[in-house]
């Protein structure tokens, strides 16, 4: 027998949260966070075309959006 510690997810997904904010002129809304390496799945739209990234750190987050998520 003996303890079993419960397993963390590795990835949380943040789109049901529907969060997003502007910076430069272009709309970045968040997809999901790996939890393991910190880096986000983000959706950019600038102008009238959209991009998905895979590999958006987290540190490059504004403050308030990093207090929102709050991965720990």
């Amino acid at each position: 027998m003996g303890y079993k510690p419960r397993k963390r997810n590795t990835v949380i997904q943040l789109r049901p949260r529907n969060i997003s904010y502007e910076e430069g002129g272009r709309t970045i809304t968040l997809l999901s966070m790996n939890r393991e390496n910190m880096d986000l799945e983000v959706e950019i739209k600038e102008g009238g075309e959209s991009k998905i990234l895979t590999n958006f750190p987290f540190a490059h987050l504004p403050k308030k959006i990093k207090k929102e998520i709050n991965p720990l």
